[in-house]
């Protein structure tokens, strides 16, 4: 897996969702500008370092995705990435999109988020040297403008899971 999709994993930075979901919910990203920093360990499938960026959000005109223009960096290496949240309320599912203008191919995680907003989970899987690996970022809002985020990985399918790094975001008006 290369290191850059596992920064736009940590910078798109989700849990599972118990009552009745909507799009409303993906409005938590909208408005202002989030800045985040954290720090990466070393470990399998992360290297240790400084992680950081800024990160746009808005809605889409009728209302259905929100687009995030992202800024990423880790130590000196910086990235751009678009990701597009949506909902499918037919199977009361959300999703999440990414892109790069590296034109790699578009991401899509698996994402889930509480019934209150609160807890959002990021899912991925990689096959990686014929090893099975699961990857998550959760991320936890404190309050409308502060997100505490952590990344992990599996190797035994979601049995033990493995800290690879953790920040936080903070809206900025």
């Amino acid at each position: 897996m290369k290191l850059f999709s596992l920064l736009w994993l940590i910078s798109t930075l989700a849990f599972a969702a118990d009552a009745k979901p909507g799009p409303d919910v993906l409005n938590r990203w909208v408005g202002g500008k989030w800045v985040g920093e954290g720090k990466m360990v070393n470990s399998d499938y992360s290297k240790a370092g400084t992680v950081g960026g800024v990160t746009n959000c808005g809605w889409s005109p009728d209302h259905i995705f929100v687009i995030c223009d992202q800024a990423v960096h880790m130590d000196e290496q910086r990235r751009r990435d678009l990701s597009i949240y949506a909902f499918d309320p037919a199977k009361a599912q959300y999703h999440l999109f990414g892109l790069s203008p590296e034109g790699e191919r578009p991401r899509v995680t698996e994402l889930s988020i509480t019934a209150d907003g609160n807890h959002w989970e990021y899912l991925g899987k990689a096959d990686i040297n014929g090893k099975a690996v699961q990857f998550r970022t959760t991320n936890v809002f404190r309050d409308n403008n502060h997100v505490d985020w952590w990344s992990e990985y599996s190797t035994d399918n979601g049995v033990h899971w493995n800290r690879m790094g953790e920040g936080s975001e903070a809206r900025q008006r």
